[in-house]
């Protein structure tokens, strides 16, 4: 249980001003015995209505002694408690001592109290709560955007590094007729033979299909490899090739042709 986020719920307000249910009034008992921050929660609560319930509470009318006062002195003597009997009626009780009537106007205050706090309890919560979720998707959103900001950072990197290597030969891939504006890079270790695919702005491969590099080799086209699914615009080691005049991109079924499909071609580039 997340007790902070169990004592903003709202909970404690209703259970202070009697609001709550059994069930919630039974598991916040047990709660508050186990829990420090949960007890002092209920306290200060507690406090709050009290404070407000005396701030706001409404002196009882000055008549209200002289009506009382009068009650007593009406029954016989044997029906009025020693200590009111022993009263004359210079000795008044002061209207503070009349504990029924201040009790029950201090209960009318602290219901009125408690409710105007239910209520303004309830739409902080509610704004606190639309104001978290609005945090978390602006916090997601700029996770997301310095991920996406490192990756390109650390794609840049690792095409600079490849450029500063003599042994490096970069072919540019461009577009076919079909598709004029698409490009992509090959980058061609000829000491070690190995092969570095850019796939620059290619789109994503449609479900159930891969792009497919393909080495042509005395005008035979030679398998370099799929692309990985997942890793548009990344650069990814492709098989190693020890010779080829050209390189070009077919989208094939996933996992790759043994001979490239023509009609598929996207790009092409010479050496």
């Amino acid at each position: 249980m997340d007790i902070k986020e169990y004592i903003s719920s709202g909970i404690i307000e209703a259970y202070v001003m009697g609001l709550a249910t059994e069930e919630e009034v039974s598991i916040l008992e047990c709660v508050r015995k186990n829990n420090l921050e949960v007890e002092q929660a209920i306290l200060e609560a507690q406090k709050t209505l009290e404070d407000f319930a005396s701030v706001h509470a409404i002196p009882p009318p000055t008549e209200v002694k002289d009506l009382i006062w009068n009650k007593i002195s009406q029954q016989p003597a044997a029906e009025i408690p020693e200590a009111a009997a022993s009263f004359s009626p210079d000795d008044k009780p002061a209207v503070e001592d009349a504990a029924v009537p201040v009790r029950s106007l201090t209960t009318r205050n602290f219901a009125i109290a408690a409710s105007l706090l239910c209520a303004l309890s309830i739409g902080a919560n509610i704004y606190l709560q639309q104001e978290n979720r609005r945090r978390d998707i602006a916090i997601s959103e700029l996770a997301t955007a310095n991920e996406t900001t490192l990756l390109a950072l650390q794609s840049l990197q690792n095409k600079w590094k490849l450029l500063q290597d003599p042994a490096i030969k970069t072919i540019t891939l461009a577009g076919v007729e079909q598709h004029p504006d698409l490009k992509a890079h090959v980058f061609w270790n000829t000491k070690t033979t190995e092969v570095y695919l850019s796939m620059e702005n290619l789109p994503a491969a449609p479900e159930g299909m891969q792009y497919q590099l393909w080495a042509i080799v005395d005008g035979t086209p030679v398998d370099a490899g799929v692309f990985p699914l997942e890793d548009i615009g990344e650069i990814n080691a492709m098989h190693r090739i020890e010779k080829a005049q050209t390189f070009a991109i077919t989208l094939e079924k996933e996992g790759g042709n043994p001979t490239p499909t023509l009609s598929q071609l996207y790009v092409i580039g010479n050496i």
